[in-house]
């Protein structure tokens, strides 16, 4: 297939400045479609593990003073946790699903250097309730509204925010080979290959619920997280790709599948994670996620209302531990 023009501009960590007003100068040179990332309601963020192995979940992301903006949970915070580490991450902008926007929008993938938010909790929490009141859910923004309601969904809404200053931008139209700085995926020295493993039956009955390719992430290159959607044949022990990508043997990899309903009426997802081995074949070796059950994850499902209670109780035994007070889950108070 044919390359289409892209952009790509790089910019070295040192010559990052600290300041969101030079932030913000950057990224305008940086980002040749905020226009497409102010829209989308969900991006696909992948950040690196203790292992260099990559890991991609897709997050409602937020442009603020030339920074891309991604939060996670307080009590689930190993995205953070991996930021903090390392932090090279990347977010790919490929599903316009409640945008207004279209499948004609090309693909972009945008790599940065993240700085994790995690020790004012209540002020992290208060700028969460303010993105929820501003694009979040009809229902989500009537719940929030309802001090009761809110309080009850703390454990949830404590939030850890993740800060991404861009670094380099890369734009390629559907269907096409991504960029030749991406058509690599390497094997980190710090990452050794486990033992694969063969999918339970469930995987397959989970498969036709996504209709759009899943997304492959890796290690490119120069060592920047990278991804594409990808073409998949699962089978029982290995995942067949069909994309432009080199890739080393023993490399790893996660493969994404996931499904935005409306605006995160629900949003199913699951990884699985694994190598490549050296004929260019995903080995699995471990299976994250959906766990496949009859109410669909759906806002307002029995579910979710147990694991919004769960989050809260986890909540509450880490801050007693901490000798902190559970935040006040309210919009940011106006001056």
């Amino acid at each position: 297939m044919s390359e289409l023009k892209m952009k790509h501009i790089y910019r070295r960590a040192e010559e990052n400045p600290s300041d969101r007003e030079s932030d913000s100068s950057v990224s305008k040179k940086i980002l040749t479609r905020s226009d497409m990332i102010n829209a989308y309601h969900v991006a696909e963020f992948v950040t690196l593990t203790h292992d260099g192995s990559p890991v991609c979940w897709p997050l409602m992301p937020d442009l603020e003073g030339g920074r891309l903006i991604f939060n996670t949970g307080y009590v689930y915070p190993t995205k953070a946790r991996n930021a903090q580490r390392n932090p090279q991450v990347a977010a790919l902008f490929s599903d316009p699903t409640a945008s207004g926007r279209a499948d004609d929008d090309p693909l972009v993938l945008v790599q940065g250097l993240a700085k994790v938010f995690d020790q004012d909790l209540q002020r992290n929490t208060e700028r969460y309730v303010d993105q929820i009141l501003r694009k979040g859910p009809i229902l989500f923004r009537l719940m929030v509204r309802t001090p009761v309601l809110r309080q009850a969904m703390v454990g949830y809404l404590a939030r850890i925010w993740i800060e991404v200053i861009p670094q380099q931008e890369y734009v390629w139209e559907r269907g096409y080979r991504p960029p030749e700085p991406l058509r690599w995926a390497i094997r980190p020295v710090s990452f050794s290959p486990m033992p694969g493993i063969e999918l339970l039956e469930e995987v397959f009955a989970w498969l036709p619920r996504y209709t759009r390719p899943p997304i492959l992430a890796y290690v490119d290159r120069a060592g920047w997280p990278a991804m594409a959607r990808v073409q998949a044949d699962v089978r029982r022990d290995h995942i067949e790709i069909e994309s432009d990508i080199q890739t080393n043997e023993g490399a790893p990899a996660c493969l994404t599948y996931h499904r935005l309903v409306g605006n995160y009426w629900a949003n199913d997802t699951f990884l699985v994670r694994g190598h490549f081995d050296t004929a260019g074949k995903l080995i699995p070796e471990k299976v994250v996620g959906f766990g496949g059950t009859k109410d669909d994850r759906g806002l307002g499902s029995l579910k979710v209302m147990r694991m919004l209670l769960g989050f809260r109780q986890q909540l509450s035994r880490q801050m007693e531990k901490q000798a902190r007070r559970l935040p006040v889950v309210r919009p940011t108070p106006r001056a």
